[in-house]
């Protein structure tokens, strides 16, 4: 034929299927008729009332390695793996690229959205090794950090999630923001003063003792956090105290994904 390579070009029609390698990169919009995903570099918004209505929000130059939706709505976050490692924030109703992040490199780990949706958390892979928490209303950084800061080979973040906001010691809220990351041998929990840009609880280790576990995912219920580990248990901490508060074998193949359901009056969810 007549055409070269610079001329003739692919454009994706539709998307069948979801293989579910990238864990929480499956979303239910709170409309109640969309689901959100991943695959490849890009992220596609579906009718489930009608499999040929798809929208395909294009804007990353390598495959997603994460995404997230903000509680209301409005925002769809994704990040990407490779040298570009950009975090992309999109404007869903307009179906259309609101923000670009460009601080990350090597790959970015975790996206997630505070319980509010004013802040947005990016995690980048071990070898970027950084946080950085994101002014929604501007698409500023707000804050940054490392994401393992001892000394030494990085370890690989794997999850995060928001936790409303730090208490003070009499339970009563204060303005910092606070969540928890966890990974590879590793929780963490980060206190944020959103006014200034600093950090009050700078991603210190809850108390663990002997029970060491790569943690694969996480979910926060007032003042406890439940991480699931590749061993296939789940472990509970204590916010207020910031030390382990239980295990329990759940699974022999590792625990992938959690759930949050009801939570008693006490704190304690079920999963």
């Amino acid at each position: 034929n007549n055409y070269t390579t610079d001329e003739v070009s692919m454009e994706l029609e539709h998307a069948i299927g979801f293989n579910g390698r990238i864990r929480r990169s499956l979303f239910f919009h709170p409309n109640g008729k969309d689901v959100v995903y991943a695959t490849g570099g890009c992220v596609v918004i579906a009718d489930l009332s009608d499999p040929h209505s798809q929208v395909f929000l294009r804007g990353h130059d390598d495959n997603i390695s994460c995404l997230c939706i903000s509680s209301d709505g409005r925002y769809i976050a994704s990040g990407q793996t490779g040298q570009n490692a950009d975090v992309i924030v999109w404007s869903f109703e307009e179906k259309s690229l609101l923000f670009r992040m460009q601080s990350h490199d090597a790959g970015v780990a975790v996206v997630c959205f505070s319980h509010d949706d004013k802040l947005l958390l990016s995690v980048g892979v071990a070898a970027d090794n950084r946080l950085f928490v994101w002014d929604m209303s501007t698409g500023l950084m707000n804050a940054q950090a490392s994401a393992a800061p001892e000394r030494g080979a990085a370890l690989e973040t794997a999850a995060g999630v928001w936790g409303g906001f730090l208490k003070d010691a009499k339970r009563r809220d204060t303005p910092h923001y606070m969540f928890v990351t966890v990974g590879q041998r590793m929780v963490r929990l980060w206190a944020l003063d959103p006014v200034a840009g600093t950090w009050v609880v700078p991603g210190e280790m809850l108390t663990s003792h002997a029970h060491v576990r790569d943690f694969t995912t996480v979910v926060a219920a007032r003042d406890f956090v439940y991480a699931g580990s590749t061993t296939g248990d789940v472990t509970s901490f204590q916010l207020k105290g910031r030390q382990l508060a239980g295990v329990k074998q759940l699974a022999q193949g590792g625990v992938e994904s959690l759930l949050l359901g009801p939570v008693d009056s006490e704190g304690r969810a079920v999963l």
